[in-house]
């Protein structure tokens, strides 16, 4: 048991599930605007029993906070004793230099277009050499547009996820973790016709045979005002996912006072810290006007609060 909580370190755990709603086309590193759908309710779940070996690995690593960025010099600016930054993603499948080296990267193969691909392998296998243990499977296929890699056909997606990601499993062994593609909270595409959000992940987990999926990733932007929603979609996701481990890799209000996403994200990041199989999370985003000040030398209120709550 010892030698797998070193291979694993940052292994989450499963517990409770509950009902939930859907929605939202969420924003990315390129957009400062953000396109909201509406919720629909779903089913409710089943309740699970945590594996003992999964409560020890989880005690080990109570961190479980992230960046995502895209200016790796502004990872720095999240030190302290006090703080509870443990890891980082860049929608990208290496973590740039000037980065924070006390922090945990993870690669992610952000879309099966040649540009992405040609890299992957060697970029895995460098951020591998360096301590990473994570992959990260496609950015948001259910989405085109807004920073989503576009790939609405389930059978599409399967297919690139089994010839690009699936591999790790056998080359990296048990000591890999891998996840399903991020999806967003959307749930139909009103141009497309296409499923989004959670359903397009329940048909890509029953399509994908023989995928070992460690993991969902998940992403959220709704009102700052609807921390309801926020943690029902979470308890959602986990049913969706099957029972996996929840990873909540990009969320952030698209509405509110300085003072409503202050207080939306203390009750997220609470709920989050207090929610056995949410393992990790990065809010979006590590970016200046955002959770660094306009100046970009220093970290804004809701930076402060994230980097220490």
């Amino acid at each position: 048991m010892l030698a797998l909580l070193i291979l694993l370190p940052f292994l989450g755990l499963l517990s409770l599930a509950s009902a939930a709603p859907a929605i939202a086309f969420s924003p990315h590193h390129h957009h400062s605007h953000h396109e909201v759908r509406a919720a629909l309710s779903s089913p409710e779940s089943n309740v699970t029993l945590e594996p003992a070996i999964e409560q020890l690995e989880r005690r080990a690593v109570p961190k479980k906070r992230g960046l995502a960025y895209n200016n790796p010099a502004l990872t720095k600016l999240f030190t302290g004793a006090n703080s509870k930054i443990s890891w980082m993603w860049n929608w990208d499948s290496a973590k740039y230099n000037g980065v924070n080296s006390n922090l945990v990267y993870c690669p992610i193969l952000q879309s099966n277009a040649a540009s992405d691909t040609s890299k992957w392998n060697a970029n895995f296998a460098t951020a591998w050499a360096a301590g990473s243990r994570h992959a990260f499977s496609f950015n948001e296929p259910d989405q085109c547009g807004g920073g989503g890699s576009c790939i609405q056909n389930v059978a599409t997606a399967v297919a690139a996820h089994k010839q690009w990601v699936q591999p790790l499993a056998a080359k990296y062994g048990n000591g890999i973790r891998i996840g399903a593609p991020s999806v967003t909270n959307g749930v139909k595409d009103a141009t497309t016709g296409s499923v989004m959000g959670l359903p397009w992940l329940q048909q890509f987990i029953a399509q994908c045979t023989g995928c070992r999926l460690d993991f969902i990733v998940v992403h959220w932007y709704d009102s700052a005002t609807n921390i309801a929603y926020f943690k029902q979609h979470l308890n959602d996701a986990y049913a969706a996912g099957g029972g996996r481990p929840v990873y909540v890799t990009e969320f952030a209000p698209t509405s509110g006072t300085d003072a409503q996403i202050q207080q939306f994200l203390k009750d997220a990041m609470a709920f989050m810290d207090s929610t056995s199989w949410v393992q990790w999370y990065s809010y979006f985003m590590t970016a200046e006007g955002n959770l660094v000040n306009d100046a970009g030398n220093g970290l804004s209120t809701l930076g402060q609060i994230y980097n220490t709550y």
